[in-house]
């Protein structure tokens, strides 16, 4: 029986002229930004890597000079593009692309996509994620509203009850029925997800880890969608009219999309409140101050390095530039780490607070899930400046080591910058809160779904 009524309702829906163009137009964004986000990807890997081998050349080229000028002369890296942008782009269009590596000195990543934006970024940006995640469930409460409380007031529910059929029959028919249609919609967006994947060639990170990336997402997604579509069945079912069912869920999903995101984003900052820019900054420059700064031959610290290293007869060691040097970087590093390590996890506590605002709108979990699977979300972010900054202290170790060395031989001896990004295991460890999330959603809107079925009477 349960599976009669899911193949009726699989065609009903399928011969819908409504269902048949809401979903070609659904189809059709998600074509656009599909190629769109490919076309993007590509065109910024081939940037990326013209100006990898173009900062390789000016590094390798830059003369004959002082060790420590060369420092200061410094070297660019660059972040690669996540092959799963084309998908999710997350965070990546808000943070830095390129990492200015010197001395005495740790930056942050530089030349943000959004600041070459106009205004019209304020309203999203067109990607597939968006898609699934804004217009797929909308699609769903369109065509689900109706299901049981339009036949509760057309009358056929009662007559379907009355022939003997189940409730919970009737109802997870309807919701197979309408979940396979969905299915056989997203069959081509799983195709075109594919296509456009793999049409990114000379990628480094484009290996067997990213596919199991891409099919863990697309089970995030059918968690979501699955959950979306239970509740829209539930509400059905509970709903007096089509009207109210209608209402009811067009709130939710206003909720869910619009609202959820924001108030979660207000209560991130409240909770883990960001200090101002300029009170970031004093407090930095107060403890690089403290710190000993081998350019300032007068401060307390570089007065209390001579000391200590005087010998008995008041002479330094030969070795003495070299040693202060290694030690102006430590402790210069020593207050770099405070200072960004505590930036960085103010932000990931921020994201946890958002992610498990997941537990009252779905989207949010899924989104939590989905950028960290795709790797744009700030733990990636973070995981990249960390190992630019393990780069930079390899690049001045080396140099201050050169024992007075200079010219192409020495800058040979720093290996281009090769970023290896965190492995499935540890996207999976940052996505699992956002899946188990969307779990709970799914049980909980199958078990409300079948609590609902019970409510229903032949009269």
């Amino acid at each position: 029986m349960t599976f009669s009524i899911a193949r009726k309702e699989f065609q009903d829906t399928w011969r819908d002229g409504r269902f048949r163009w809401a979903a070609a137009i659904v189809l059709a964004l998600l074509g656009v930004s599909f190629l769109l986000a490919r076309q993007q990807v590509e065109h910024q890997r081939k940037e990326r890597e013209e100006a990898t081998k173009m900062e390789r050349d000016n590094w390798l080229n830059q003369g004959r000079k002082n060790a420590h000028a060369a420092a200061h002369y410094g070297v660019y890296v660059f972040k690669p593009v996540a092959p799963l942008s084309v998908f999710d782009r997350g965070l990546q269009p808000f943070v830095g692309s390129t990492v200015y590596l010197e001395a005495h000195r740790q930056n942050q990543a530089a030349f943000l996509p959004a600041q070459d934006s106009t205004s019209m970024r304020r309203f999203g940006d067109l990607t597939a994620a968006a898609c699934l995640q804004l217009l797929l469930p909308l699609l769903i409460i369109l065509f689900a509203f109706g299901t049981l409380a339009g036949e509760r007031e057309s009358g056929t529910l009662r007559q379907a009850l009355s022939l003997g059929v189940r409730p919970a029959s009737l109802v997870f028919g309807k919701a197979l029925g309408l979940g396979s249609a969905l299915a056989a919609l997203l069959v081509p967006v799983a195709a075109g997800g594919i296509y456009a994947f793999s049409g990114i060639s000379g990628m480094d990170t484009a290996t067997d880890e990213s596919w199991l990336r891409l099919a863990l997402m697309a089970c995030a997604y059918l968690l979501y969608l699955g959950a979306i579509l239970a509740i829209s069945l539930t509400v059905s079912a509970l709903a007096p009219t089509s009207r109210s069912a209608l209402s009811i869920l067009l709130v939710f999903w206003a909720v869910n999309a619009v609202l959820a995101p924001r108030l979660a984003s207000d209560l991130a900052q409240w909770s883990h409140p960001m200090p101002k820019l300029a009170e970031l900054d004093a407090k930095l420059l107060e403890a690089r101050k403290q710190a000993l700064n081998s350019h300032n031959p007068n401060s307390p610290a570089m007065k209390e390095f001579i000391e200590k290293h005087r010998d008995a007869s008041g002479k330094l060691p030969p070795n003495f530039r070299v040693l202060l040097m290694e030690e102006s970087e430590r402790q210069t590093n020593e207050v770099y780490e405070k200072h960004f390590g505590g930036i960085w996890d103010l932000l990931e506590a921020q994201d946890e607070v958002v992610t498990w605002g997941g537990l009252a709108a779905p989207l949010l979990g899924l989104r939590s899930a989905s950028v960290a699977l795709a790797g744009t979300d700030f733990t990636h972010h973070r995981h990249f400046s960390i190992a630019a900054e393990d780069h930079r202290r390899e690049f001045i170790k080396m140099l201050n080591n050169s024992h007075g060395a200079s010219g192409r031989e020495l800058w040979e001896r720093l290996p281009p910058f090769r970023y290896q990004p965190p492995s499935l295991s540890q996207a999976v460890s940052v996505a699992m809160p956002g899946l188990t999330i969307l779990c709970l959603w799914l049980a909980g809107g199958c078990a409300a779904l079948y609590f609902a079925s019970r409510r229903l009477k032949p009269s």
